[in-house]
């Protein structure tokens, strides 16, 4: 997954081409219009004057799609201090005011597991030619768990070319021990009741956005954490009817479940666990304020901005209403997308 999205010449997000709108691959709040940015501008507007208009108060945008985000806000707030964070960059080195991120902890790379005589495996993938000396599973002390986002291992050039040369069939997976302590721990903690019951139950988890979250808030000196992505709470994420887990593909539009085809070209994602993320911040010192779906966030803030394009367009065809309904609407964006707000105090 971490080579399929990030690769720095291959992968989906570092690749170069368009991901977003009719073009691409995928909608989000971002491409339905300026409306999100505008909303969130009132948002940013709030958390400043909570914390008295401090001068070094800026929002901290990872994920940035391309900028679009930021210059909707701006568009409503062009005093704003903002900054884009992608893959790979630097991070400051202290933040006042509010990290944020839009369907940024879905794309981050997550262990795939699944019960397999009455315990947890991970599902490890290799290439379906024999390989002479197969790399073996993560360390807790590697890299690969210390940082949110790491970087693609490197293969011997002789391997590089061979393995570019693969069909996108020639993948195997295969089960193994759990790659780190840490997927034990984090497993051990599931609500999942007579385990030797639920034979082949598949999931993930994501110890990225652990990581992540880690990160940032030993930066934030004083200020907020705004997340919004789609997911669960932990109860839901691990029910018995997300037992094949919620990893998904999107390719011009169409939906699948094979991270196997259009390698480099598909986006790969899974849903969020939020429970996690809020176990995890009060363990770093960070409140939980907010946790609630997009609909009733947005309608929140923005109230009568929305009821103001309502009032204005009823009758008529809009695009200003088009963006409401699919931001809003339950069955879109409105309730499968859901708004953590943390706050770490001075």
């Amino acid at each position: 997954m971490e080579l399929a999205l990030y690769h720095p010449q291959y992968g989906y997000y570092t690749g170069g081409r368009g991901r977003i709108g009719k073009q691409g691959d995928y909608f989000t709040s971002v491409s339905v219009g300026p409306l999100f940015g505008k909303i969130l501008a009132k948002q940013f507007v709030k958390l400043r004057e909570e914390l008295g208009n401090p001068p070094e108060f800026e929002v901290v945008e990872f994920g940035g799609h391309g900028g679009q985000l930021r210059a909707d806000v701006w568009a409503a707030l062009p005093d704003l201090s903002y900054q884009i964070i992608e893959v790979g960059d630097p991070l400051p080195e202290e933040i006042v005011g509010c990290v944020f991120s839009n369907e940024f902890l879905d794309a981050l790379p997550v262990h795939v597991v699944q019960v397999k005589d009455g315990a947890w495996q991970e599902v490890y993938v290799r290439t379906a030619f024999p390989s002479p000396e197969p790399s073996p599973p993560r360390g807790e002390g590697q890299n690969e768990e210390t940082s949110f986002v790491g970087h693609a291992p490197r293969l011997p050039s002789s391997q590089q070319q061979q393995a570019e040369r693969l069909p996108y069939n020639d993948f195997v997976e295969v089960l193994g021990p759990l790659s780190t302590p840490r997927l034990a721990e984090y497993l051990s903690d599931l609500p999942i009741e007579y385990i030797e019951y639920m034979e082949g139950y598949r999931t993930e988890v994501n110890l990225r956005a652990l990581n992540w979250l880690t990160d940032v808030t030993q930066r934030l000196k004083r200020g907020w954490i705004v997340t919004i992505d789609y997911g669960y709470e932990r109860d839901e994420y691990f029910a018995p009817h997300h037992r094949d887990g919620t990893l998904l593909c999107y390719h011009q539009h169409v939906k699948s479940t094979n991270p196997y085809t259009h390698i480099g070209e598909q986006d790969i994602t899974a849903h969020v666990e939020f429970t996690s993320l809020i176990e995890h911040g009060k363990k770093l010192g960070l409140e939980p304020v907010v946790f609630t779906d997009q609909s009733h966030y947005l309608l929140q803030i923005g109230e009568p901005e929305i009821a103001e394009i309502v009032e204005r367009t009823a009758g008529q065809p809009s695009k200003e209403r088009a963006a409401i309904h699919q931001l809003l609407h339950p069955e879109l964006m409105g309730r499968t997308f859901k708004v953590l707000v943390q706050r770490r105090r001075s």
